[in-house]
C-alpha cells in the first residue's frame, strides 16, 4: 500500500472516531531476500567500546531510545528502541513513561513451534525499582517471552526495529513513521501513525504463522463508560466522558487491509492477569479467529486482530498496523 493511501485511510479512520458520541456500540510485500542459515544478532558499531555517531543502537544504548510517532501536536506513541510502545500522551498532555498492555506478537505453528511478542528483551530499569515491580508490575507484559536480539536505527521520519532470534524461522523489521510532509502542515498534523511489520523466513522451509496486534483498552478514564467497537480491519478502543466532563472522551484505532484478518472484540473479564494471560494463550496456540463485540453485562477488557501469514522459504511479507486516535 503507497504510503499516500495509507494517509487517507487514517484521515477516514479519524473522522470516524471523531464521529462516535455516545452511540453504542498494507501493505503486503512478496519477495526474495538473500537466503542465510539464521539470523543475524543484534551488534552496535562501535570502537574502544562506544557507540560510534550516527550508527544503529544495540544492547544498553537501547534502553531509553524512544522514537515519537504521531503528527505535530497531534499527540504521541512512541516506538522503543526494543520495539515496545510507550509514553503513550493522546489525551492532550504529555504522559511520559505511560506504557500501556500493547503489544504486537508472532506465533510460528508446525513442528517446532514458537511465540514472540515483536520486542527485544525488557530494559533493566523497567523491571526494577519502577512503581508496582515489587508485586509483579502488573498490567504490564514484561513477562511474556520476546526476542533475544534487537537493534534500532533511525532516519527522520522513519524509525526501524531489527528482531532476531535463533528459535524462530523468521527475522523481524518494524519500521515506525508519522505523517510528514514539508510545507503541509495540515497533514503533518494528523493524529495518526504506522507500524509497518516485515516478516522474512530465513530457513530452508516454509513457515505458517499468525501476527496479533493486541491492547487492553487504555482509552477508558476512571468510571466512565468505555467499550471495544467494530471498524473494518481492526478494532476502535472507546472511553465515553462524564456528565460534567463530556471532553473527556476519547478513542484509538487499529486497522490493517489484510484481506484475512480477524477480530477477537471480547477479551476475558476477569480480575487479576485473567484477561492478558487468555490473549496470550491465542497467541501461543496460533489463534486466528473472530468474536463478536459484547452486547451485555461488562465491557470488553480488550481486544486482538490477528493476520495469518504464509511465507516460502526465502520469502517477505509486510504487515502495516495503522494507528489513529481521538480525544475531546
Amino acid at each position: 500500500m503507497p504510503r499516500r493511501k495509507f494517509l487517507g485511510l487514517s484521515a477516514a479512520t479519524m473522522g470516524a472516531l471523531g464521529a462516535l458520541g455516545a452511540a453504542p456500540a498494507e501493505e503486503s510485500g512478496h519477495g526474495a531476500d538473500q537466503h542465510r542459515s539464521g539470523p543475524r544478532p543484534a551488534r552496535a558499531s562501535s570502537r574502544h567500546g562506544r557507540r560510534t555517531y550516527n550508527s544503529e543502537y544495540a544492547g544498553e544504548y537501547l534502553n531509553r531510545v524512544a522514537f515519537p510517532l504521531g503528527g505535530i501536536g497531534a499527540g504521541m506513541i512512541c516506538l522503543e528502541g526494543t520495539g515496545a510502545l510507550s509514553h503513550v500522551s493522546l489525551r492532550n498532555h504529555p504522559d511520559v513513561f505511560n506504557e500501556p498492555c500493547v503489544f504486537a506478537a508472532i506465533s510460528v505453528k508446525g513442528k517446532r513451534p514458537a511465540a514472540r511478542v515483536l520486542e527485544g528483551p525488557v530494559p533493566g530499569r523497567k523491571l526494577f525499582g519502577a512503581a508496582g515491580t515489587g508485586n509483579g508490575a502488573g498490567g504490564t507484559t514484561y513477562g511474556l517471552p520476546r526476542f533475544a536480539n534487537a537493534t534500532f536505527r533511525t532516519r527522520f521520519p522513519f524509525g526501524v526495529v531489527a528482531l532476531a532470534d535463533p528459535q524462530v524461522p523468521l527475522s523481524v523489521e518494524i519500521t515506525g513513521w508519522s505523517p510528514f510532509e514539508p510545507g503541509d502542515a495540515d497533514n503533518s498534523s494528523l493524529p495518526a501513525a504506522a507500524l509497518e511489520y516485515r516478516f522474512t523466513n530465513w530457513s530452508k522451509s516454509p513457515v505458517e504463522a499468525v501476527f496479533s496486534f493486541n491492547a487492553r483498552n487504555f482509552m477508558a478514564a476512571g468510571d466512565n463508560q468505555q467499550a471495544v467497537r467494530p471498524v473494518e480491519g481492526g478494532f476502535i478502543l472507546w472511553g465515553g466522558g462524564s456528565k460534567l466532563k463530556q471532553a473527556e472522551e476519547a478513542a484509538f484505532s487499529a486497522t490493517v487491509s489484510e484481506p484475512g484478518v480477524k477480530v477477537n472484540y471480547a477479551w476475558f473479564r476477569g480480575g487479576w492477569w485473567d484477561a492478558l494471560t487468555l490473549a496470550w494463550k491465542d497467541v501461543t496456540e496460533g489463534a486466528c479467529y473472530d468474536r463478536a463485540p459484547l452486547t451485555e453485562g461488562a465491557p470488553s477488557p480488550g481486544a486482538s486482530l490477528f493476520v495469518p501469514l504464509q511465507l516460502a522459504a526465502g520469502a517477505s511479507k509486510t504487515v502495516v498496523l495503522r494507528l489513529a486516535w481521538f480525544s475531546g
